[in-house]
């Protein structure tokens, strides 16, 4: 019995000595005396990652106990790396509020809150907290860029996923398929970059008015390689083939490297004026491209002049939005360009260009051109995207999955497959970056 006793009194004395103090929060504060900011809505919510949590955070600022008005109160997401600071200014009843999308963190997130006032000097501060859940099947949000106005993305091999901007600052980078995101530090904010390319381990960042850089390090470190372009104003596209051309346009003329841009040939002899897009090569050598008339020329090997294949009987070349042959020698062609009529098809040639048969057809009834831009293949699948209706998938172009159908509308610009993991990721103009988990 005095062993019963002696247990039961151990476990009473255990109880007592691991009890945890009560962490500091608002009741410990005298909110009577001094500036103060407290969360009062909104707090300890849980979601899935990359969405904005249904309610918003709510803050009251108090002074001596009451309520007061005009103070700065900003709101800075945890795992975003301050790329966006929220800030709002208290209203009469001392309140302000955010609208929290969380990143691309699982588990524990926060928000810290700090207040300042009308000349910037921080008085208070306190955090808000919330719970992100992994992501399942479907479509998603990637954390920290939402509402970004996303201009171009682009899988790399090693898994790496880059996205540039629709005007000049960071290019961004995510190591996990698009769920969370971070500023590329290694390049310059400053530039806008209209299109990233890779080749193997090489990285290529196009920027619309100075020239194009180059990395050999995954993203590590960078060169400005426009040497030897007459102007590198106005961009236009860049490519790099399958036999190592580096072809960059804008509106001063196509350039060719071939030597990854230590130097750079002029080849636009035979193109009219203007701007010209989706330069590629077949597996003879000759060099295609679209011309600022939207019909294609034809570059042939050996040659220094561009000829208008369009011109010569076949109608389809001759309203064309974009090029791609694959890596079977097969050719695509997208179109019509910006065409009247109501239907966006795909043509297929086996035979150099000589030849096309239909590969693919329908109708979108829109406000828009039916437009069919960027063409490509990845791990055996091809992808393209069709304006206003998503981006499609297909592995025979028999049959056709529309990949962004259950996504809403984005506002599709721009998508990218990744070759390691087969993640389809886009980007919209207004909306950020989503991705897909199958």
């Amino acid at each position: 019995m005095k062993k019963l006793i002696f247990a039961v009194s151990a476990i009473i004395l255990l109880g007592f000595g691991c009890k945890k103090d009560n962490p500091k929060g608002a009741i410990d504060i005298d909110l009577s005396k001094g500036l103060h900011v407290q969360v009062v809505g909104g707090n300890f919510q849980r979601d899935t990652v990359g969405n904005m949590l249904k309610d918003s955070v709510i803050v009251k600022v108090t002074d001596n106990g009451s309520p007061v008005e005009g103070y700065i109160v900003q709101f800075k997401r945890s795992g975003c790396e301050d790329i966006i600071v929220t800030e709002a200014t208290t209203t009469a009843a001392g309140r302000a509020s955010f609208a929290w999308y969380l990143s691309g963190e699982t588990g524990q997130q926060s928000a810290n809150v700090v207040l300042m006032d009308a000349n910037r000097n921080k008085k208070d501060s306190t955090s808000a907290g919330a719970t992100g859940v992994a992501a399942e099947k479907g479509w998603h949000r990637g954390g920290c860029l939402q509402n970004f106005p996303i201009n171009n993305v682009k899988a790399l091999n090693s898994g790496r996923i880059l996205a540039s901007q629709n005007s000049s600052g960071y290019v961004y980078y995510s190591d996990d398929n698009a769920v969370s995101w971070h500023p590329l530090k290694t390049f310059s904010k400053n530039y806008f970059v209209s299109k990233i390319i890779t080749s193997g381990g090489d990285i290529y960042l196009a920027t619309q008015s100075d020239g194009v850089f180059y990395s050999s390090d995954n993203g590590g470190s960078w060169t400005n390689i426009s040497s030897g372009i007459l102007s590198v104003l106005n961009f236009s596209d860049l490519a790099y083939t399958s036999s190592g051309h580096l072809i960059y346009t804008n509106d001063y003329g196509v350039f060719v490297s071939d030597d990854k841009g230590q130097n750079w040939k002029e080849e636009d002899y035979g193109l009219p004026t203007g701007a010209s897009t989706y330069p590629c090569e077949n597996a003879t050598g000759d060099l295609f491209i679209i011309g600022s008339d939207a019909t294609v020329y034809k570059l042939a090997l050996h040659t220094s002049s561009w000829v208008n294949i369009g011109s010569m009987g076949n109608y389809i070349l001759s309203s064309v939005e974009s090029i791609y042959v694959d890596d079977k020698n097969n050719m695509f062609i997208g179109g019509p360009h910006n065409g009247l009529a109501n239907t966006g098809y795909i043509y297929e040639s086996a035979d150099n260009g000589n030849s096309w048969s239909p590969a693919f057809s329908q109708q979108h009834f829109g406000p828009i051109y039916p437009n069919i831009t960027d063409i490509s293949q990845v791990n055996g699948q091809y992808y393209f995207s069709f304006a206003g209706l998503g981006v499609f998938q297909t592995s025979d172009f028999n049959n056709y999955t529309n990949l962004t159908a259950s996504a809403w509308n984005t506002g599709l610009l721009t998508y990218t497959v990744s070759p390691k993991t087969s993640t389809i990721v886009l980007g919209s103009p207004g909306f950020g970056i989503y991705y897909r988990v199958p």
